[in-house]
């Protein structure tokens, strides 16, 4: 478990060179994928030749996962946070700008000049490369596999807990 608890909390450090490898630049989910995939190499690689690890039972294996699954996903959030934190992208902006700004000049100036449509865009590329909506001449449809059955999924879901707005 110990090994597990340093190979986790290492994490960060895996992403640190994974992201700067040109073959997975700005592909943030394979970026932490690999650094996940990384972490588990690591873990098994501890486990399988430093002392002791003849010694561990199923239930210490369980354990090590779990503690390994609870780190990825700590670090997931935190992940996800940084790399698609849309509305903290704006107080970057506002940083960068080193003056008050208009919404319009905010809404021009974000991501890089990009402004906020980049986030209408960037949404729906990953919807259509997902096969979850359908592009074609402008047209926008949800697939019939598997759009259509995650949308209801997601409206089931959303009900069922009581939220009243989404998105």
């Amino acid at each position: 478990m110990l090994y597990a608890l340093i190979a986790g909390t290492a994490l960060p450090l895996y992403l640190l060179i994974i992201v700067r490898l040109p073959i997975v630049a700005e592909r943030n989910a394979v970026q932490f994928l690999i650094g996940i995939l990384v972490m588990i190499a690591f873990w098994g690689g501890a486990f399988l030749l430093w002392p002791g690890a003849g010694k561990a039972t199923f239930g210490d294996i369980v354990a090590a996962l779990m503690i390994l699954c609870g780190l990825g996903l700590f670090y997931l959030e935190a992940w996800a946070l940084l790399s698609r934190g849309y509305t903290l992208g704006l107080l970057l902006t506002l940083l960068k700008a080193d003056r008050p700004l208009t919404e319009g000049e905010l809404a021009q100036r974000y991501r890089g000049g990009e402004g906020l449509s980049w986030i209408m865009q960037h949404r729906l590329s990953g919807l259509i490369a997902a096969g979850l909506i359908k592009n074609q001449e402008g047209v926008l449809t949800l697939t019939a596999f598997p759009g259509v059955m995650v949308a209801w999924l997601y409206k089931i879901s959303i009900g069922a807990i009581g939220l009243q707005r989404t998105g």
